[in-house]
């Protein structure tokens, strides 16, 4: 696939529709430092299989939220990326400088409360399925082991069920960027439930952190805003998380990344956590500026291969931009999505002009929802955690 250039590119609805009262995850989010939220890796048909039956799934997903993350700049080397028809220049601080408009305003009094966490695993998102997409939308693509375009070929085994050169992978265009020094975008998994893929959301950082909330990388971010589209899913993703897709930001449950990237597992960080989780617990969680550089020396050592730069750039994006925050509290609503996010996704929910109000919505799970979901990835009930809110969660282990 070519690079990413314009490197421009709401939560399900179920998870948009309704405001959890505190912003606390519904369920089966971690609830103390050290834990990760699952994304999913599995295709429809069989949650975490890799079977493409055309069917939406809402199950299982990887685990990759880290809880105990502090804020790190991540700044992006001068790389020249491509995208679809314009090359654009990226600047020593992650910033487009094809990205020219200015930053949206504050939201309302009407946005939700909810938190981020981070993940990167390698795996076939849940929207790269036909079956899990809205009918007038296209699919997210994939790419192969190489970061070549699948292209329409929608159902590619998942390279988290079938590891192999021409399995589904993520692709690294995916990877986020700052589109100014308070604006960034990218890609985030959603608690699973409803029509989500597409769907675009605005978080304004509060400048504190969710597990603990003088986080110093957490109160760094709070002036800031991101833009993320939600394509992928999670089963322990409760309301109100965006579990944003952050290289080095931790594979979780399923690893398709050592294989990916000829890495062993243990140099790709804590499991729910990735390089910030491992360097706080080298460096402890109170020096910032120790726990930029341990996180920045990860980014160079893992990534360090040409054709890895657009992840390299991503993940310093979480050093410089993002300032390495551990889980920073937010406030969010579904907003129309950036044609940046829209060109590197191609999932584009603008012709539906269906935006859900942060608190409208929602409503009982229909039959029809539960009947198309599979229950392999609860493996009899072990996998099911707290009750995420999903239909799948009501269907397989309520």
């Amino acid at each position: 696939m070519t690079n990413r250039t314009i490197f421009a590119c709401t939560l399900l609805l179920g998870l948009l529709t309704a405001c959890p009262g505190d912003g606390e995850a519904t369920s089966g989010a971690s609830t103390q430092a050290g834990t990760q939220v699952a994304s999913e890796s599995g295709g429809p048909g069989t949650e975490g299989s890799g079977q493409a039956t055309g069917e939406p799934t809402t199950g299982a997903a990887t685990e990759a939220t880290a809880t105990s993350a502090t804020a790190t700049e991540a700044s992006t080397t001068s790389a020249s990326t491509t995208s679809a028809s314009t090359t654009t220049n990226t600047s020593t601080n992650g910033t487009s400088e094809t990205d020219t408009a200015g930053d949206p305003p504050p939201l309302d009094d009407t946005a939700c409360q909810g938190y981020a966490t981070r993940y990167w695993d390698c795996c076939k998102a849940h929207c790269g399925w036909e079956g899990n997409v809205n009918p007038a939308t296209e699919p997210l693509q994939s790419c192969d082991k190489n970061d070549q375009s699948l292209g329409p070929a929608y159902d590619v085994a998942s390279s988290c069920q079938a590891p192999a050169e021409g399995s589904a992978f993520t692709c690294y265009s995916n990877a986020p960027w700052a589109v100014s020094s308070t604006l960034a975008y990218g890609f985030a998994a959603v608690p699973a439930m409803g029509d989500i893929c597409g769907r675009c959301y605005q978080l304004d950082f509060d400048g504190t952190g969710h597990y603990n909330a003088q986080d110093p990388g957490s109160v760094a971010l709070g002036p800031k805003t991101m833009i993320v589209q939600a394509t992928n899913i999670g089963h322990d993703v409760g309301g109100g998380q965006f579990d944003i897709l952050t290289p080095g930001g931790g594979v979780g449950l399923f690893d398709a990344c050592s294989y990916q990237w000829n890495v062993a597992t243990p140099e790709l960080g804590a499991t729910y956590g990735g390089f910030m989780t491992h360097c706080q617990q080298q460096v402890g969680n109170n020096d910032h500026a120790a726990l930029k550089q341990c996180v920045l020396a990860r980014c160079a050592a893992v990534f360090d291969e040409p054709g890895l730069a657009e992840l390299a750039a991503g993940c310093q994006w979480y050093v410089d931009w993002y300032e390495v925050a551990d889980n920073p509290n937010l406030h969010y609503q579904e907003v129309a999505c950036p044609p940046q996010l829209v060109a590197v996704s191609g999932i584009d929910r603008g012709p539906l002009n269906d935006l859900a109000a942060c608190s409208g919505g929602g409503g009982d799970c229909s039959q029809e929802e539960m009947d198309s979901c599979d229950c392999s990835w609860t493996n009899g009930g072990q996998n099911c955690g707290q009750d995420d809110g999903s239909c799948c969660w009501t269907a397989c282990c309520g």
